[in-house]
């Protein structure tokens, strides 16, 4: 991962790092970078990966009747659209 597509990750996410924070993080995405390779070239062929993971029985879905947007929204301070309007929290 170079420079450049790190400042652009960077515009994206709407952060703001110095140039030496920008240098620091392109050594350690191409470092994750190289890892998830290594990772994915992994020769697993034969060996059993997940033999300690348990799988947890689930329960079945079933429908349930539910409460109508009206009666959701009645105590609601603001709503809009049959939805409930919350303050900014990010600028």
């Amino acid at each position: 991962m170079d420079l450049t597509e790190i400042k652009h990750l960077a515009e994206l996410s709407n952060l703001e790092f110095s140039q030496q924070e920008l240098q620091d993080f392109e050594k350690e995405f191409t470092s994750l970078v190289a890892l998830a390779d290594n990772i994915k070239n992994a020769n697993i062929e034969g060996k059993r990966i997940f033999q300690s993971i348990e799988l947890n029985e689930l329960r079945p879905d079933t429908i349930k009747p539910s409460l109508s947007p009206t009666a959701l929204l009645q105590n609601a301070p603001v709503q809009k659209r049959d939805c409930f309007v919350v303050p900014r929290v990010v600028e």
